[in-house]
């Protein structure tokens, strides 16, 4: 386990890392959670902690659970630290909790997922923003599930949170 201290909430904490994981900073995205060691498709990649908050006092990096519930935790854990991608390679498994390899990752590369199959409206929570992946089918300003074309929705129906493939 390997620990790197953070500052949140003017309070230096220690956050401790599994070894299979590691924190970056990206140039242009902030910090962001690497592969120390190869995941096979299907693998679970890290853990997910948290508890069920009302949105009024879920933090940014909260995932939406219900139409007004988020898993969040008090202070950041590692896998607070995954980006998005509109090309991911993991996905949430919510039942679980845990983020799993949908394709091979190798060490040293970023781990990923799209924010888009857990979060319906972003705009709502002021939680949008413009994606910074590079992917080909990057898609620009991430505004939430709701947002999205029928077939952009279609396409990210085998990654969706349960409560998103009920919008469907």
């Amino acid at each position: 386990m390997q620990a790197v201290l953070i500052k949140q909430h003017n309070r230096l904490l220690r956050l401790r890392i599994p070894n299979e994981v590691k924190v970056v900073y990206v140039w242009g995205k902030g910090l962001a959670l690497f592969a120390q060691k190869k995941f096979k498709k299907g693998e679970k990649v890290i853990g997910l902690k948290g508890k069920l908050v009302a949105a009024s006092t879920s933090t940014p990096e909260a995932i939406q659970v219900t139409g007004t519930k988020f898993l969040d935790t008090k202070y950041l854990v590692p896998e607070d630290f995954i980006n998005h991608s509109c090309s991911p390679n993991t996905r949430l498994d919510l039942v679980k909790r845990e983020f799993t390899a949908i394709k091979n990752i190798l060490p040293n590369e970023e781990i990923t997922f799209n924010y888009l199959t857990t979060e319906w409206d972003m705009k709502r929570w002021d939680t949008d923003f413009q994606c910074a992946c590079g992917s080909p089918n990057c898609l620009g300003h991430i505004k939430g599930f709701r947002y999205l074309t029928h077939r952009q929705k279609a396409n990210l129906k085998p990654l969706l949170s349960p409560f998103l493939l009920s919008k469907l």
